[in-house]
């Protein structure tokens, strides 16, 4: 029977030890192991790991490795595999603006319709502004001579499902960023970015700061102002509203506060903002901001309309960085319907989730041996193994993929969900890895080179830990820390 590489690491990280001289056999480091688990902060938490050898296709340590588990984020690595396989690293998103009446002297006697079909990037990480594509547009509209819109500004979202909400998404996190609905058309990512600056005295009150500045959504300050104690807010959203209520107790001089709710109904949103930008630069519109449900069977009709301008995203491999990196579940999920539209005709997540089962099929995981119930990792009906998910790492190894693939990871210690993470130790700049994080789950699945050159991979699920979550990374990362450090090999 082989022995693991990693029932040594184990109890070097437990006992303290700190020389590769330091061995032991394998039945006294399976009784450390089993011991330092039941002392150990985790002792209710059920792990899954699996460490294996790429250079080698040794496996270096197991725990549960076939065992199902609650990922957490750790499922925007089937997500993303997939879409990057099946879309290809130069991929675009396309937005199109159709008119239909028509132009007379300088006034567009119809409707302007905005079709999407799921472009994420309408936010400060790929623009300074949200609303440059709109400005862009306005612009293009002035130079056809366009001053005024005599009609609706209306959003044509029907490229996706309505739904926007993952399968299983607890109810009490909708009103944050992290929880924020998806759609066909889509801005700022679906919520509003929040600075709030404290006063420096008594007799001021609160500065609230949105990024968008719109009618979309209305802010209520319910704040009090005290000179004593700390600095301790609440931020909701009642369900179906746009009003950001702001609660609690704000210090006097305390430190800038950022927070992002999430908005109901991106579509509407999108319109209004749309609106807002175009009157900003100088264009009248007469009508109002519509999200296309409002007509009953809305169907763009294509034969009547025009086509004014199209706008294409970034490629396909910079919003996949994004996704992984940032962590970014409305991106996920956005994706899950993009693979639907792209391959099956519809922008569903049930034709999306199609589309990743059959790439997961073609990496060896049979149908029916896992749970992939949405595309970002928010619901707890999702479940899969560590070794499905060393699987699906070692066929992305092995792909034509391989150079954008392991660019798309946070680094360990340089950015992303890992920046601060393995600081100071061999593991720094050296772990590429995804996290995963909801209540009472944990999760870490990525690669690493070890001391020797080996290259490695590995997932580490933890379900069920009653501690916080960065008490896992006292387990995981001094793990993968001494994997980078030590090329130990077990005393035969």
């Amino acid at each position: 029977m082989k022995k693991y590489f990693l029932l040594m690491i184990f109890p070097l990280i437990f006992v303290g030890c700190s020389s590769a001289s330091n061995f032991y056999s394998l039945n006294e480091t399976t009784e450390l192991i089993e011991q330092k688990f039941q002392d150990s902060l985790f002792t209710n938490a059920h792990w899954g790991v699996l460490v294996e050898s790429l250079s080698s296709g040794e496996i270096w340590y197991e725990q549960n490795k076939d065992k199902m588990f609650m990922p957490a984020s750790n499922e925007k690595i089937m997500t993303t595999a997939t879409s990057l396989v099946t879309l290809g690293e130069n991929f675009t998103f396309e937005t199109k603006v159709f008119f239909n009446g028509e132009i007379i002297d300088s006034v567009l006697k119809g409707n302007l319709i905005v079709q999407g079909n799921g472009d994420p990037t309408f936010y400060t990480k790929f623009f300074n502004d949200p609303r440059t594509p709109f400005f862009n547009w306005a612009d293009s509209l002035l130079k056809f001579g366009i001053k005024e819109i005599d009609g609706n500004i209306i959003g044509d979202d029907n490229l996706f499902e309505d739904n926007g909400y993952g399968n299983g998404w607890s109810f009490d996190g909708l009103d944050s960023w992290y929880s924020a609905e998806s759609g066909a058309l889509q801005i700022n990512e679906n919520y509003i970015d929040l600075q709030l600056i404290p006063p420096k005295n008594l007799n001021d009150s609160l500065q609230i700061i949105p990024n968008i500045k719109s009618n979309y959504f209305t802010i209520i300050n319910n704040t009090i102002i005290s000179d004593t104690g700390k600095t301790r807010i609440s931020i909701n959203r009642p369900f179906g509203t746009n009003n950001i209520i702001i609660s609690g107790v704000v210090k006097t001089g305390s430190r800038i506060i950022e927070r992002s709710p999430s908005i109901s109904n991106p579509t509407l949103f999108y319109t209004t903002v749309l609106k807002e930008s175009l009157i900003e630069k100088g264009i009248i519109v007469t009508g109002k901001a519509i999200d296309c449900d409002e007509f009953n069977n809305w169907q763009l009709d294509t034969n009547n309309s025009t086509l004014l301008l199209s706008h294409s995203s970034p490629p396909l491999r910079d919003i996949l960085k994004g996704l992984m990196k940032r962590s970014q579940n409305m991106y996920a999920e956005t994706m899950v319907k993009t693979l639907g539209l792209n391959v099956n005709g519809i922008g569903s997540f049930r034709e999306g989730k199609k589309v990743v089962e059959s790439v997961l099929t073609n990496f060896g995981i049979a149908p029916k041996t896992y749970a992939y119930s949405d595309g970002s990792g928010l619901s707890r009906y999702n479940y899969i193994s560590p070794q499905q998910i060393v699987k699906i790492l070692k066929a992305m190894k092995n792909s034509q993929y391989w150079n954008i693939w392991k660019e798309l990871f946070p680094i360990a210690g340089v950015d992303g969900t890992l920046k601060n993470r393995m600081k100071n130790t061999k593991a720094e700049a050296n772990v590429i890895a995804k996290t995963g994080t909801i209540s009472n789950v944990r999760g870490l699945s990525g690669y690493l080179k070890a001391a020797n050159g080996e290259e490695v991979v590995f997932s580490f699920l933890i379900n069920g830990h009653l501690k916080n979550s960065e008490d896992t990374e006292l387990i995981t990362d001094s793990v993968l820390s001494l994997i980078a450090e030590y090329p130990l090999k077990l005393k035969k």
